[in-house]
């Protein structure tokens, strides 16, 4: 084999190596693989519309501590967590909830908030730009929260359901 031909077959092998390692390099940045939406950092801030056409923006609730909370009709630990994050709102008023509809049709995604007696929010991401923004994946799954505080950093996520209301509490008290 000729140098110059051993040199294209070395260069499109490491080309092949690239390409082949990209996804796990991704997978690699974890659960919130985005380069936003990281504890300490500014939380990203995104416009779109509720179930029902109001416009909902991430900087109009500055000077709250806020939970993002991504959620779908068809998830059982959305489901248990609604009711914890009801109480958790009824006992402190400057906690906001934005539930950020992921992978789910406006439909079924209004009908659930309806039938858990919801107070909050059902942003609509159609694009998953939200998501992408805050890292959330379909892997590991959904719920997740992501607390932010007052001046607009995130402050933690929680990946799996807020379950009682101990953990509520101590989750959004680390925004105070």
């Amino acid at each position: 084999m000729s140098r110059t031909r051993r040199r294209i077959v070395v260069a499109l092998v490491l080309v092949g190596v690239v390409l082949l390692a990209i996804p796990f390099l991704r997978a690699a940045k974890g659960p919130s693989g985005g380069s936003g939406g990281q504890p300490g950092q500014q939380a990203p801030d995104f416009a779109s519309t509720d179930l029902s056409g109001k416009p909902v923006a991430l900087s109009a609730y500055r000077g709250h501590r806020v939970i993002l909370n991504f959620w779908a009709s068809w998830c059982q630990p959305c489901r248990s967590e609604f009711p914890v994050l009801q109480q958790l709102l009824t006992r402190n008023a400057d906690v906001v909830v934005l539930g950020v509809v992921f992978e789910d049709a406006d439909s079924p995604a209004r009908t659930f908030l309806r039938a858990e007696g919801a107070t909050w929010p059902g942003v609509r991401d159609p694009k998953a730009q939200i998501a992408d923004a805050y890292g959330v994946r379909a892997k590991p799954g959904i719920p997740v929260s992501i607390l932010i505080d007052r001046s607009g950093r995130v402050v933690d996520h929680r990946y799996g359901p807020l379950l009682d209301q101990a953990s509520a509490d101590a989750f959004v008290a680390q925004a105070r």
